[in-house]
């Protein structure tokens, strides 16, 4: 058989088509307009009782503080002016000097310049003693501070003997910064400059207020 003789296949019916469901637009929903607050009252805060101290308590008594030490007593020597004013005697004395530095006559350093002299002749084997006489050249700007010591060697450039030597005293009863007075009068009683001067320390800071006698001139004519 031919191709043009075959019977061709029947046409298949389409089939129809369903319409698809549209979505559903969503309906705005309305909310509800709360009603007005009322604000409420403020509470007031409790108030507590005041908590009563006990009779113990409010009767305690306070610490009474406590009372300074006693200072330690001045150990500066007691001079008698009549002893010493205008004298020419002898003083069997030797001392261990230092260098002392000023401003015009007044030793800043004075304390530390002191140690340090003790300190220097207890190196060298020689001994300070206890509540000694001090004495100082008295110079303008760079002195000495010498302390009293014993069983030192005279030769020794840093100790000064007057051993068996005269010399000319003089009470002051000026301090440091009136000395000068007592100095000029000094001059003139001798009738000259002497050739060494030095000064005895006879008060310290503490007591020099009270003291009739501040220090005591000693000259070597």
């Amino acid at each position: 058989m031919s191709p043009d003789n075959q019977n061709p296949a029947p046409a298949q019916n389409p089939q129809p088509t369903q319409p698809q469901p549209q979505p559903q637009q969503a309906v705005p929903v309305q909310q509800a307009v709360p009603e007005a607050v009322k604000p409420e009252a403020p509470t007031q805060p409790q108030q507590t009782a005041p908590v009563q101290q006990s009779a113990t308590q409010a009767a305690a008594p306070t610490k009474t503080p406590a009372s300074p030490a006693p200072s330690e007593p001045c150990k500066c020597p007691a001079v008698n002016p009549a002893d010493w004013d205008k004298k020419k005697t002898t003083i069997n004395k030797t001392f261990y000097k230092s260098y002392s530095p000023r401003l015009f006559y007044y030793p800043f350093s004075f304390v530390i310049d002191l140690f340090r002299a003790q300190k220097a002749a207890t190196a060298k084997g020689y001994k300070v003693v206890e509540n000694g006489m001090i004495i100082d050249d008295g110079a303008m700007f760079w002195g000495h501070v010498m302390v009293e010591i014993t069983d030192a060697n005279t030769n020794d450039p840093d100790v000064l003997s007057l051993e068996g030597k005269e010399v000319y005293t003089k009470v002051s009863r000026n301090e440091w910064q009136n000395m000068r007075l007592d100095i000029a009068d000094l001059e003139k009683e001798l009738g000259k400059k002497p050739a060494q001067l030095f000064i005895w320390w006879t008060a310290c800071p503490k007591c020099v207020a009270k003291k009739e006698v501040k220090s005591v001139l000693i000259a070597l004519p």
